[in-house]
């Protein structure tokens, strides 16, 4: 018989320990939230570039185009700078990504009948490549105005009468439309946003890296007789086993639950519909937790089991696209992770991330981790049994 009591009371010593062990702490939180903010970071994590502009105190004229190159505020993060020379300073240091100098007088230079400048600072960075655009565009919008209540004065002889009807008329006027069409695939980076994606991978990663990591304090409690003091208490052989395997299950959900929750708080991730993501990183805690239950049942020494925990964990973390992405893997890559579970789950999170859906969507991925919770968790539960009463 099975005492649930002494199953959980197993599970939650053996989760306390990993808590309290400091030397884990690092890659338990630390590390894993370093990655996802780096992944971020290169594959969209930075939606605002900075800016930063020097412009005159009190000209109407140089205020309305900053406003204009500020647009809705999700592209440049205009920050205002006080000195020619600092703006400069700010670029070359990349502490700004650009910048834009208004001249003195800007106002009334419009009004006047000769050219007007505006300086545009930037490194040969690529990132400076895409600033310019949202700036070019604004300042085309000012000179088309600035023009044509140029071309009216002619007869009037009023800049500053003509130019609020250019600029009311402005928008009614016909110009050209560019009409921007997508062809082939989408790239693999496709409906994710921000650090989406690499939070993702990194869930699947860390949630059986973790779990593996704790394989090696199954050898260690066999080690100093732990193990064998249970079973020589009315505590049954199945008991210490479930005890056990609960307490590897709990570490990986503990894993899953601090990534989930830092990356959805801090990062504004979205995992999708939470049933369905639920059931998916459940089933696979499962896989892990039966893993390093068979990695901590087969070694002999706690450092085997941390060195085997590891070197499995990051292989089948690679081959199961944690590391390199499923879809850029070659066809014969990509059928070998088709066998492991990391593949399965991570495709079937990114798929409620990306597409939406529930768990009817992902239904072919429950079923496959559900059979390798069984197998898996079946296997460890007969050699952790061997290996406490042999």
């Amino acid at each position: 018989m099975i005492d649930i009591r002494k199953v959980i009371e197993i599970g939650r010593v053996n989760l306390l320990r990993q808590v309290r062990d400091r030397s884990d702490l690092f890659f338990v939180f630390v590390l894993p939230t370093i990655i996802i903010v780096a992944l971020g970071l290169q594959f969209g994590g930075a939606q605002l570039v900075r800016v930063g502009v020097v412009a005159p105190a009190g000209d109407a004229a140089a205020t309305a185009l900053v406003e204009q190159i500020r647009g809705d505020g999700k592209t440049l993060d205009l920050r205002t700078v006080a000195t020619v020379d600092e703006l400069r300073n700010l670029v070359e240091r990349g502490r700004l990504e650009a910048g834009v100098v208004i001249p003195d007088g800007f106002g009334a230079a419009l009004s006047g009948t000769g050219d007007v400048s505006v300086t545009y600072l930037a490194t040969t960075g690529a990132v400076t490549s895409g600033v310019r655009a949202p700036i070019d565009a604004a300042i085309a919008k000012l000179a088309a105005i600035t023009t044509a209540a140029r071309v009216a004065a002619g007869s009037s002889g009023s800049i500053a009468a003509a130019r609020p009807v250019a600029e009311s008329l402005y928008d009614t006027v016909p110009g050209i439309t560019i009409e921007a069409r997508t062809v082939g695939e989408a790239g693999m980076f496709a409906g994710f946003s921000g650090f989406t994606f690499g939070a993702s991978t990194q869930l699947v990663l860390f949630m059986f890296l973790t779990s593996m990591t704790a394989a090696g304090r199954l050898v260690w409690t066999r080690k100093i007789g732990v193990s064998r003091r249970m079973v020589s208490t009315p505590t049954s052989v199945a008991t210490i086993v479930a005890g056990e395997a609960l307490g590897r299950f709990a570490v990986a959900m503990l894993q899953a639950g601090y990534i989930i929750a830092v990356s959805s708080l801090v990062f504004g991730v979205s995992w999708g519909d939470p049933l369905a993501a639920g059931a998916l990183i459940t089933l696979f805690g499962v896989v892990a937790a039966g893993v390093a239950l068979l990695v901590g049942a087969l070694a002999r020494t706690p450092d085997q089991a941390s060195s085997m925990g590891v070197f499995v964990g990051l292989a089948m973390g690679a081959l199961g696209g944690s590391m390199i992405p499923f879809q850029i893997m070659p066809p014969l890559m990509q059928n070998v992770a088709r066998l492991l579970p990391q593949s399965w789950t991570l495709l079937g999170i990114q798929s409620l991330i990306r597409d939406g859906g529930g768990i009817a969507s992902v239904a072919p991925n429950l079923a496959v981790l559900a059979v390798w919770a069984v197998g898996v968790m079946a296997l460890a539960s007969w050699r952790f049994r061997k290996a406490i009463t042999g």
